[in-house]
């Protein structure tokens, strides 16, 4: 009997009949690569590791790797609730947070059995639900006593060691939790040679136990010990969730149940209220703790709107330190002190909503869609002066510096700004702009690229590794490369499927692409039918063809030694960081890899499917298979016939011929395997096949 190889092409379709195609029609965690001069063959995608243990509150949707100018490295997260770094696998809140307010006189009401406060505050809050706020100082109201207090630490409670910056305090039984508030006083003279103006001061914690907490200063010690004296005093600030805002000055917070309905808290309360929690989903709603009432220019308020987006972090390092703007908001900077919160720019001429910020590599901070003082426009691009944008001035137009404005000339709103090869490319929703730096003085406005194709999404872009050119989904669902200032759309064969699954209109901002730069693929991730991104699509720029497949990942970064990506779970509130591409399971644990290849006609003696054919036996090709896997044959009569599942047979490593009996007029197959580690790159299938004497009717 013959031998006939059944060799679909690289590539998973799905925009065209599956008998049509002659490739993949699914794939789910595999890559098509070429090695060493052989055709793209399907292989499964690396696996992945937790970057680190501790986990993030809320849906990621901004992070950025970089290193400071002492080699050290950081990463910054954003969810739609907060802002965190991680060093050392450490992850600290550094959310941007209001300064010190008093509370007035008896701000807390409880109501009898009921596991609530309400709290007013003395001017408007501005703040969402999920918000946090960090409380001191109240007394005991209806037997509930909510927020922090004060105390005197224990002698030499301040452990440093010598060469680093970060402070380990004892105080036993603190309560508190990352991200509280600690005021420290009384430190006399420098400890171990930090001044103590850096120790007597507000820090926001990271804590390591139920009795010791971390704190950093701007000073490295110069010895180990624990010093300090016995006279260091500290005022702690605990946080409360927001769980209803009631209106502009009074909102609710969890806390035991009441003895009794009281009103109280004594007039010594003091609060920290932090950026107000963006939304996890966008929304039509509006109203208290839905709108820009506390979203847009923060403290500032805003107009009410009818729609809003998910929160989006743009995150960028400007020099060694951080800048950041939550989509739609104001300008921050964080200079590294993990201790310290991100800054609300101080400069009066620096705009205060923002549609999307960039850095540039000869570093430019460059703003799109901004407010100006007459009013918001969509279409403004805008720059400081080279290397600057943090004081007065900066940002005002002047002989003297380099910042400039200009609006571009299509297109409504400044969708995303993505620094590539040579230039500066601006996306609006329905076009393509470029910046070009000359001569050391400022940008120039060159012309517009494309006038019809704009960004889906402030994130749906990817750039390639090797030319630096980029990748990107146009919001009318063409997947493009922009390479060398030339324009190229790129044949999709998966481009419909995608669009059919998102659903239109409501969180297709939230589409994300990430580049892989081992292996020159650009990754897409999307919602597919529902709120969060849990499916992707890879486009491979080295072989020029699609693959598809499931992740729950709302967002991804090429990273400087893996991509790193961000998980999200149904039910669960926070969110994990994974090195992908890193070992070959699923943090030790099994994934399922599978590819399943299009039916052909089996033309054993000429025609078309014509005849029936006996499938007696299949001789399999794989390098690097694991273990075991299974492989199920396809069989149908007809393209539109019903397909019939013939097994799953068992491949193995050393498996040289599976004897079957199958029987039909095309066939096609499925392999799949689930296991720890997970390895196969597919070669040449092979099936031993003969005539019957059944022919077409």
């Amino acid at each position: 009997m013959p031998l006939v190889a059944v060799q679909p092409q690289a590539g998973t379709v799905k925009d065209a009949s599956e008998y049509s195609v002659g490739s993949y029609i699914d794939s789910d965690k595999i890559r098509y690569r070429s090695v060493q001069g052989a055709g793209a063959q399907p292989q499964v995608i690396g696996g992945w590791e937790l970057k680190f243990t501790d986990t993030m509150l809320g849906k990621v949707r901004g992070a950025h790797q970089w290193r400071d100018n002492s080699g050290n490295e950081y990463l910054a997260i954003g969810s739609h609730r907060k802002l965190m770094v991680e060093r050392s696998e450490n992850l600290w809140d550094i959310t941007p947070a209001e300064p010190i307010a008093l509370l007035p006189s008896n701000p807390v009401t409880v109501v009898n059995t009921e596991e609530s406060a309400t709290i007013t505050t003395s001017s408007p809050h501005n703040l969402t639900v999920g918000s946090f706020v960090y409380l001191t100082g109240l007394t005991a109201t209806g037997g509930v006593t909510v927020g922090g207090g004060t105390g005197t630490f224990a002698t030499n409670p301040l452990t440093t060691t010598n060469g680093s910056t970060i402070v380990r305090i004892t105080l036993s039984s603190h309560g508190l939790q990352t991200g509280d508030f600690v005021v420290i006083s009384g430190v006399s003279g420098a400890q171990n040679g930090i001044p103590d103006s850096e120790l007597n001061a507000q820090h926001s914690v990271y804590v390591s136990s139920t009795s010791e907490f971390l704190i950093e200063v701007t000073t490295s010690a110069n010895a180990s010990g624990d010093v300090g004296g016995g006279a260091i005093n500290y005022v702690l600030f605990l946080q409360s969730e927001v769980l209803t805002v009631l209106n502009t000055t009074s909102f609710t917070i969890a806390c035991g149940p009441a003895s009794s309905s009281a009103t109280g808290g004594g007039a010594s309360g003091e609060i920290i209220i932090e950026l107000p929690a963006g939304l996890e989903s966008s929304t039509a709603q509006a109203g208290y703790g839905t709108g820009t009432y506390g979203m847009g220019v923060y403290g500032a308020g805003g107009e009410q709107l009818t729609s809003y987006d998910a929160r989006i972090w743009l995150l960028e390092n400007y020099g060694e330190n951080l800048v950041a703007v939550p989509r739609g908001g104001s300008l921050y900077r964080w200079q590294l002190n993990r201790s310290q919160r991100c800054v609300v720019n101080p400069a009066t001429d620096a705009p205060t909503q923002i549609n999307y910020m960039t850095v540039t590599p000869e570093q430019f901070l460059v703003l799109g869609g901004c407010d100006t003082g007459s009013g918001f426009d969509g279409l403004l691009v805008i720059w400081a002066s080279q290397a600057q944008g943090f004081a007065t001035g900066d940002w005002t137009t002047s002989a003297t510096n380099t910042s400039r404005s200009l609006r571009l000339g299509a297109g409504s709103n400044i969708v995303s700004i993505v620094p590539s090869s040579f230039v500066t490319v601006v996306f609006t929703d329905a076009s393509m702009h470029q910046l070009r730096y000359l001569q050391d003085t400022v940008f120039i406005y060159s012309q517009d690229l494309v006038a019809d194709v704009g960004i889906i999404a402030p994130r749906a872009f990817a750039k390639d590794s090797q030319t630096g050119g980029l990748v990107f989904l146009s919001s009318n669902w063409q997947f493009y490369k922009f390479q060398n200032q030339s324009l190229q759309a790129i044949p999709c064969s998966v481009r419909d499927f995608m669009r059919d699954e998102v659903v239109t209109g409501s969180q297709q901002a939230k589409i994300c692409g990430v580049g892989i730069s081992q292996f020159n693929e650009a990754w897409f991730f999307y919602p597919a039918s529902g709120l969060e991104c849990n499916k992707y699509i890879i486009f491979s720029i080295q072989e020029n063809v699609f693959a598809t497949g499931t992740f729950d990942r709302t967002f991804g970064i090429t990273g400087e030694n893996y991509p790193i990506m961000f998980s999200w779970s149904e039910g669960s509130n926070y969110a994990e960081a994974y090195l992908h591409e890193k070992g070959n399971s699923a943090q030790g644990d099994a994934f399922t890899a599978f590819v399943e290849a299009s039916p052909v006609d089996l033309n054993v003696g000429g025609g078309e499917g014509e005849v029936m054919m006996d499938v007696s036996g299949i001789v399999p090709d794989f390098q690097s298979l694991s273990a075991g896997g299974d492989l199920t044959l396809v069989t149908k009569d007809k393209p539109n016939s019903t397909a019939v599942n013939n097994g799953p047979f068992t491949i193995g490593p050393s498996t040289e011929r599976v004897d079957v009996r199958v029987q039909g007029r095309q066939l096609g197959w499925k392999f799949s395997r689930t296991g720890a580690p997970n390895t196969w790159r597919l070669g040449k299938m092979r099936f031993d096949i003969n005539a019957t004497a059944g022919r077409r009717e």
